[in-house]
């Protein structure tokens, strides 16, 4: 009787201890895959030389030779014509004050003008509308953080000019009469307040007017471009700019990029060779130039590679030097972690997942470091790698069919 009742009590345990086990293993299974897989998605790599470019340009010193406030037309980096007012002389502060508020003021009643003309609230898509002033506060937020301020400027107007549109589009704001009379009640009221300016600074050359010097127009000069070596490049200095000095212009599109390189890196380039360029700028991240010329070091250890450009805008016109990349080299497609690579009957491939199995895929490799490879683009053809493919890392004992979940 003893006997029987262990015997039962033992049966009960292997019962229990068996329903245990076979939870936790569905557990385990659910929750942890037999294999690691990674998404395959599309990746660009760009190999090339690093260095640090020193922007050189036709530039010409803006003065101002008579007494008074300076009051600035003008935003940084913005174009100008010859003979174009780049600012007006006002005797005080306080007049270049009432004159930037007159400003404002032209810019509101130049936007309520606008706006009045899609007063039909009927005929607006609201939803269009959130979407361009979400628009216009990414540009805003994007132009102050990369000093483009003519940008923001620009952003700033369009902004409150889609807001105002909701609003009568929404109903909030239907009537503009009396802010209107308002403002032109200020208006005038500045402008008698002020007067007429006592003075006015012109443009002697059409370009990009950039709101200060820095010391190298004289120094960096485009003519001389051919012999500028590493020495003279490590060793020069800004001068000190001179009292009168209220900006320059940019009067060129042709401008000339100097860059310090190894001279074993030197040796893959030749004059009159086009190349591309990563730039650290936001506006021109990429730009096309000319190997005009490479300068030898006296030691013949490194180089100067002068590149010639003709692309122009505001902040190349603003900028001295900055992080530039000489491109040799790009290639885009699928990115695979190396540990993914099999090779199956002399084709190189990678298991991917295939509803509940493990299906191999063929690659073609064009691009290769110790860590991972870039394939060739595919997104038909399924007995290759495929775009979104979910491709195993990590798994043991594969092959085509294998049950994996």
């Amino acid at each position: 009787m003893v006997i029987l009742e262990k015997r039962h009590r033992f049966i009960k345990f292997i019962i229990g201890f068996s329903i245990v086990f076979f939870l936790a293993y569905q557990y385990y299974m659910g929750f942890y895959a037999a294999v690691t897989t990674e998404s395959a998605q599309q990746f660009e790599y760009t190999e090339g030389i690093d260095s640090v470019g020193t922007f050189i340009r036709n530039e010409i010193f803006v003065t101002c030779d008579q007494s008074g406030t300076v009051h600035y037309l003008l935003s940084n980096g913005e174009k100008v014509a010859k003979d174009g007012v780049i600012a007006n002389l006002f005797e005080s502060d306080s007049a270049s004050a009432a004159a930037s508020r007159i400003s404002d003021i032209d810019q509101q009643l130049a936007t309520i003008s606008e706006i009045e003309g899609y007063n039909d609230s009927t005929a607006v898509d609201v939803d269009t509308i959130n979407s361009r002033i979400k628009n216009h506060l990414n540009s805003f937020v994007y132009a102050s953080q990369d000093g483009r301020f003519s940008d923001v400027k620009d952003s700033v107007s369009d902004l409150l000019t889609m807001l105002t549109r909701k609003q009568v589009a929404t109903g909030e704001q239907s009537d503009f009469s009396a802010l209107k009379v308002s403002l032109e009640s200020e208006r005038n009221k500045l402008l008698n307040e002020i007067g007429s300016p006592k003075g006015s600074i012109t443009a002697q050359r059409a370009g990009y007017f950039v709101t200060n010097a820095d010391g190298y127009e004289n120094i960096l000069k485009v003519n001389d471009v051919d012999s500028y070596t590493p020495e003279y490049l490590n060793n020069i200095s800004a001068e000190d700019v001179e009292q009168n000095v209220i900006g320059k212009i940019v009067y060129d599109y042709k401008w000339y990029l100097a860059a310090p390189v190894s001279i074993s890196d030197s040796m893959h380039y030749k004059v009159g060779q086009k190349v591309a360029i990563k730039t650290d700028t936001s506006s021109t991240p990429r730009i096309t130039a000319t190997v005009k010329s490479i300068n030898l070091s006296d030691s013949g250890d490194d180089a100067i590679i002068v590149f010639s450009c003709s692309e122009m805008n505001s902040e190349l016109a603003s900028t001295r030097t900055g992080a530039i990349k000489i491109i040799k080299d790009e290639y885009s497609g699928i990115k695979v972690d190396g540990k993914a690579l099999r090779v199956l009957d002399g084709v190189t491939g990678v298991y991917v997942v295939s509803g509940l199995e493990a299906k191999f895929v063929a690659v073609d490799i064009i691009y290769s470091t110790e860590s991972y490879t870039i394939c060739k683009l595919n997104t038909t053809d399924s007995n290759k790698l495929r775009l979104y493919d979910k491709i195993i890392v990590k798994g043991k004992n594969l092959y085509d069919g294998k049950i994996i979940y």
